[in-house]
C-alpha cells in the first residue's frame, strides 16, 4: 500500500522536474559539453533520487523516522546542490553541495537498517540495499567537483561523470533490478539468471571505478559485466516481468529495457577505446548518446513505471 510519504516523494520528483525545466533556461558553464552533463546531474538530484525513494516502505519505527527525514530533506538538499553550480568552484560551492552528501549518507543508513531487518537471504532486497549504499559515492564526488580539486590527477570531467555514474548506474540501476526481482519472486522464472543479474550489476560498480584509477582494462571488464547484467535484466523484463504486470505502465519498462541495451553497447565501445587507445567514441559523443539513453530512456522510464506499479503490485 502506498503511504503518505511515498506520495510526497513522488510529488517531490514532479516538482523537481518543473525546477529542472527552469534550469534549462540558465547557464552554469562556458562549455556546452559540461553544461549538458550539469543538466543530467540536476535531473538526478531533482527527479531520480526522489523517484527511487518513492519505492520504499520502512520496516520499523527507526526506519520510518529516518525515511520521513530523508523524504522531507531531499528537495532542500537538491535545491542547495543545484544552487552550488551557480557559484564559482570553491569552499562555498562545495559547502552547498555537501548537503547532498549528507542526504546520501542518510539514505545509505536507511539501506543498512533494511539490511539488518531483512537479512541476506533475498537477492532482490540485497540489490535494493546496494543501490542505497552506493549513493554516497555520487555525493562525495559531487562535493569534490564543486570544490574544484582534482585528486589522483583526475580531470574535472572524469570527476563529474563519476558522480553521474553513481547516481544512475550505482543508485538507480540496482533499485530497478530489485523491483523486478520482487515481481518475479514466487513466480516461475529463471532464478539463477536473476541472481546473475544482481551480482553483475553490483560487482560492476567498483570495477568501473577501479578502471579509472588503475587500468582501463579493468574498466572494460566492469563495462562488460554491467552490460551482461543489464542485457539479462532486459530479457527478464520483456519475457517475464511484463507478463506479470497488467498495467499500462509496463510499456515504459519495455522502453527502458531497450534503451539500457543500446546504452551499454556504447559504454562497452567507449571502455574498449580507452583500453586500446583507439578513438571510437569521444566523451561528448558518449554524453549525447549513452548518457541520455541511460538517464532518460532506461532509468527515468523504469523508475516512473515502478513508482506507479510498486504501491499496488509489489511486495515491500
Amino acid at each position: 500500500m502506498e503511504t503518505r510519504h511515498n506520495r510526497i516523494a513522488k510529488r517531490s520528483a514532479a516538482g523537481g522536474a518543473v525546477v529542472w525545466l527552469i534550469t534549462l533556461l540558465l547557464t552554469t558553464s562556458d562549455s556546452e559539453q559540461t553544461e549538458l552533463v550539469h543538466k543530467v546531474v540536476f535531473w538526478a538530484v531533482l527527479v531520480i533520487v526522489p523517484l527511487g525513494l518513492s519505492l520504499f516502505r520502512p520496516d520499523d519505527r527507526r526506519g520510518l523516522a529516518l525515511y520521513r527525514l530523508v523524504v522531507f530533506a531531499q528537495p532542500v538538499a537538491a535545491l542547495l546542490t543545484v544552487a552550488s553550480f551557480f557559484f564559482e568552484k570553491g569552499v562555498l560551492s562545495a559547502a552547498l553541495a555537501s548537503s547532498w552528501l549528507v542526504l546520501n549518507l542518510l539514505i545509505a543508513l536507511l539501506g543498512l537498517l533494511r539490511l539488518t531487518s531483512r537479512g541476506f537471504h533475498r537477492v532482490e532486497e540485497l540489490s535494493i540495499v546496494a543501490g542505497l549504499l552506493y549513493l554516497p559515492v555520487a555525493g562525495a564526488w559531487l562535493v569534490v567537483y564543486r570544490l574544484g580539486v582534482q585528486p589522483f590527477g583526475y580531470g574535472e570531467m572524469i570527476i563529474l561523470l563519476t558522480a553521474v555514474h553513481f547516481h544512475f548506474a550505482g543508485f538507480a540501476t540496482p533499485l530497478i533490478a530489485g523491483m523486478s526481482g520482487r515481481v518475479l519472486a514466487g513466480r516461475d522464472h529463471p532464478r539463477r539468471v536473476f541472481t546473475a543479474v544482481v551480482l553483475a550489476i553490483v560487482a560492476a560498480m567498483p570495477l568501473v571505478a577501479a578502471g579509472i584509477t588503475f587500468s582501463p582494462w579493468i574498466g572494460f571488464v566492469g563495462a562488460l559485466l554491467l552490460t551482461t547484467g543489464l542485457v539479462l535484466l532486459a530479457v527478464l523484463t520483456v519475457g517475464w516481468v511484463r507478463q506479470a504486470i497488467s498495467t499500462r505502465w509496463r510499456v515504459l519498462l519495455l522502453i527502458g529495457a531497450i534503451a539500457s541495451c543500446a546504452a551499454m553497447v556504447l559504454a562497452c565501445l567507449y571502455a574498449y577505446s580507452l583500453a586500446t587507445h583507439t578513438l571510437i567514441l569521444t566523451i561528448p559523443t558518449m554524453a549525447l548518446t549513452h548518457g541520455l539513453l541511460n538517464a532518460f530512456g532506461f532509468v527515468t522510464c523504469s523508475l516512473v513505471a515502478w513508482s506507479q506499479i510498486a504501491p499496488q503490485k509489489v511486495e515491500q
